[in-house]
């Protein structure tokens, strides 16, 4: 029954497929602590995004390296879109 349980964090990195960081709900960058060409470990603290008058930090999704990081702190987000992306696992 806990594999039913996923946190806002853990959907939005499943649902992307290990590639990209996604918003897991509207709100605001808070804070960018990923700068592109980084080399990032599975569940190292990317950035934080504030909702519902709470903050969620995002997390790798999987060892790489960023390719682009999408938002900056101070904007508004809206459910599913791509914060940051990894480089492909094949590339």
């Amino acid at each position: 029954m806990d594999d039913l349980i996923r946190t806002a964090d853990e959907a939005a990195e499943a649902d992307a497929g290990g590639d990209s960081v996604l918003a897991p709900m509207p709100g605001l960058v808070k804070l960018v602590s990923a700068v592109k060409g980084q080399n990032v470990s599975k569940g190292d603290a990317l950035m934080v995004l504030e909702a519902m008058k709470m903050e969620h930090t995002l997390t790798a999704p999987r060892d790489g390296i960023v390719a682009e990081v999408l938002a900056a702190a101070g904007d508004q987000v809206s459910d599913g879109t791509v914060l940051l992306a990894l480089e492909p696992e094949n590339a």
